[in-house]
């Protein structure tokens, strides 16, 4: 895994010469109802954001679930003035249907579109159940089943997709909560969204998705995928299972705390996209909170990918 990815691109002829700087604030799986120090870390970025006069801010999903007592994290993430956009996690359906989030969150739609400073976003909604020849909406944990029947974009969201991706003369940026390219922990239907993608590869500037709580890029077929790190740990299977990474009473609130492995600083970035054909990802580095997952003997790679507290720096050419 590199700290640092620069690719070449044709430049763009799209994106007008007058356009401004665009840049915008990125957080995935904060996971508020896990972990006790949620408000905190989410504070810090929306900090940040506005020190950085950001034109608006995007989570990732599994972000809070839908439950009154979510609604003091949830005014942190209001607080920020400027436009803010959400993407749906796995997890926000846990004990939620998908309307339920959409009006906890103000979300008007679970997929949608959105033009910033010449540049096109694509929100996508990868949590469906497919079987038998029919998509369903998670909802309230129903996805807990066979891998193979779940982390699907129904066939409708794809059509409105392909459209929004044929219609636009814009450089576009893909929003998804799972992965549109890894072949374990992405999108079932994965492939049928990459062909769209690379048969308009000269459109797609990236694809940015959460879920997985790793830092990684991939470069495939003319196309970017970009994993954003949870903003605030990894999971440790049940053999690593530890109670020291935080105070003794908080364990006794948080049933899944012990197989956390928390970062020290919250973590999450902010991109700049340059109109003279340009994209920047600026990361955060951090540490594990003692004990670390060496420390406490889980593996650091698995399945080619590796676990660590930092969200990395990328260089884009468009």
């Amino acid at each position: 895994m590199l700290p640092f990815t620069s690719l070449a691109f044709e430049p763009s002829t799209s994106l007008s010469e007058r356009a401004a700087t665009l840049r915008f604030g990125i957080v995935s799986d904060v996971h508020k109802d896990l972990i006790p120090d949620a408000n905190e870390r989410l504070e810090k970025f929306i900090d940040k954001a506005r020190r950085e006069n950001v034109d608006f801010i995007i989570q990732l999903g599994d972000f809070c679930m839908g439950d009154p007592k979510n609604k003091d994290f949830l005014s942190i993430w209001e607080s920020f003035k400027g436009p803010k956009y959400h993407v749906l996690g796995n997890h926000d359906m846990d004990k939620n249907s998908k309307s339920e989030m959409l009006d906890f969150w103000g979300m008007p739609k679970t997929h949608y579109s959105f033009d910033r400073h010449g540049i096109h976003f694509i929100v996508l909604d990868a949590n469906f159940l497919y079987q038998d020849g029919k998509f369903t909406d998670y909802d309230k944990a129903n996805f807990y089943v066979d891998s193979s029947l779940r982390t699907y974009v129904n066939d409708e969201q794809i059509e409105w997709f392909k459209g929004e991706i044929e219609q636009t003369k814009l450089p576009t940026i893909v929003f998804s909560h799972q992965s549109l390219w890894h072949y374990q922990w992405g999108v079932t239907n994965r492939l049928a969204i990459q062909q769209i993608m690379e048969m308009n590869s000269d459109k797609i500037i990236c694809c940015m998705n959460g879920h997985n709580h790793i830092d990684f890029h991939r470069h495939q077929n003319g196309i970017d995928y970009i994993e954003i790190n949870s903003m605030s740990y990894q999971w440790m299977d049940d053999k690593y299972r530890s109670t020291a990474h935080y105070p003794k009473e908080f364990y006794e609130n948080y049933g899944s705390l012990p197989n956390i492995a928390p970062y020290k600083d919250p973590l999450f970035a902010f991109a700049t996209v340059d109109p003279a054909g340009s994209f920047m990802i600026d990361g955060v580095k951090s540490e594990w909170v003692h004990p670390s997952l060496a420390e406490m003997g889980m593996p650091s790679r698995i399945y080619g990918l590796e676990y660590s507290a930092t969200m990395s720096d990328y260089q884009l050419k468009f």
